[in-house]
């Protein structure tokens, strides 16, 4: 009988969408399918919550990897129960999945449920030259590093205006603040140098943001929002403090 009322339920739900499509553009497979996966899972809020709010920021038409997203989501809201970020509901999500000369860094507006910017960012030299493969939390290494992070004041350094990043992830960011790992940016990542290189430039291992967009984000994410720097590292997503569904379901944050 349970299946049952499921079944009725997609049904009418896709019915809805299918009618509602040819009023205006269509819906796409992948939502689609993340709807009904949704449906089949009723109980599961907190699974729940996170499918909908990836379809309500338009994560797919942007390009966002569904998991990204649910980590970095996860990461927030267990950075959020540890006193961790401030209060403007904001997270940044750098996929280094995609290559250089891909759109991979996103910052994200929970209360807006809108993506506020999505651009190119650059890795460490030693992370390797289009795609980013290795990592590392030693100085000196010119490997970005992965994990969480939480943005500090900004300042004017040697690579000009520049925002200070904070991990606590042994092993893995701890040692950014040691190493000057920060969001700024550098001339070879305007459109003149991927014109003529046909990619942007590599860092020392900061993120660094376009010519013609970096103060904009900064000012818009510094003073304890978050910065998540994901990639497929099964070690590292397995062992992470901040991506336990355990602590946030029990303590119901959804």
């Amino acid at each position: 009988m349970k299946n049952f009322v499921y079944f009725c339920l997609i049904s009418f739900c896709l019915a809805s969408f299918s009618s509602y499509s040819q009023a205006s553009k269509p819906i796409s497979p992948k939502i689609t399918e993340i709807i009904k996966d949704s449906l089949f899972a009723p109980h599961d809020n907190f699974e729940y919550a996170i499918k909908r709010l990836y379809i309500d920021i338009k994560g797919s038409e942007h390009n966002l990897d569904f998991k990204a997203f649910r980590y970095a989501y996860i990461g927030y809201q267990n950075m959020k129960l540890k006193n961790k970020l401030n209060e403007k509901r904001l997270l940044s999500i750098i996929d280094f999945t995609k290559d250089s000369d891909k759109k991979r860094f996103y910052t994200i507006d929970l209360e807006a449920k809108k993506i506020l910017y999505y651009t190119y960012v650059a890795h460490g030299k030693k992370t390797g030259m289009s795609s980013s493969t290795y990592f590392s939390n030693e100085n000196e290494s010119h490997k970005s590093s992965l994990g969480f992070y939480v943005t500090g004041r900004t300042y004017n350094g040697d690579a000009g205006f520049s925002l200070k990043l904070y991990g606590d992830e042994r092993n893995y960011n701890s040692n950014a603040y040691k190493r000057g790992i920060v969001i700024h940016t550098a001339d070879y990542m305007n459109e003149d140098f991927f014109q003529k290189n046909g990619r942007y430039g590599r860092s020392l291992g900061c993120p660094v943001l376009p010519t013609d967009i970096y103060k904009q984000v900064i000012e818009t994410i510094k003073e304890g929002t978050m910065v998540f720097a994901y990639y497929t590292n099964k070690r590292y997503l397995a062992s992470s403090k901040y991506l336990k569904v355990s602590d946030l379901t029990k303590n119901n944050t959804f």
